[in-house]
C-alpha cells in the first residue's frame, strides 16, 4: 500500500465502537475510496494516529488475502 488515509472516525455509542473510515492507493494504481474498519472504543482510545492507520492496514491485507484460494 502506498497511501493510506483515515478519513473519519465515526462513534457508535450503542455498540461502544468506532468505525475506522478509509481509503487506500495501492503501487499499481488501484485504490479503494471508502473502506471502513470497526474497532472497539476502548482500542480506538489508547491508539495513536500509526496504530490506527497499521490497523486498517494490517486488517485490509488479510481480508484480502483470506478471499485468495
Amino acid at each position: 500500500m502506498n497511501d493510506i488515509q483515515i478519513k473519519n472516525e465515526i462513534q457508535d455509542r450503542d455498540n461502544d465502537t468506532v468505525r475506522l473510515v478509509f481509503a487506500v492507493t495501492f503501487a499499481t494504481g488501484t485504490s479503494i475510496s471508502d473502506g471502513a474498519v470497526t474497532i472497539t472504543k476502548a482500542d480506538w482510545l489508547d491508539m495513536t494516529g500509526r496504530q490506527k492507520l497499521e490497523k486498517v492496514a494490517n486488517q485490509v491485507s488479510a481480508d484480502m488475502l483470506s478471499t485468495i484460494k
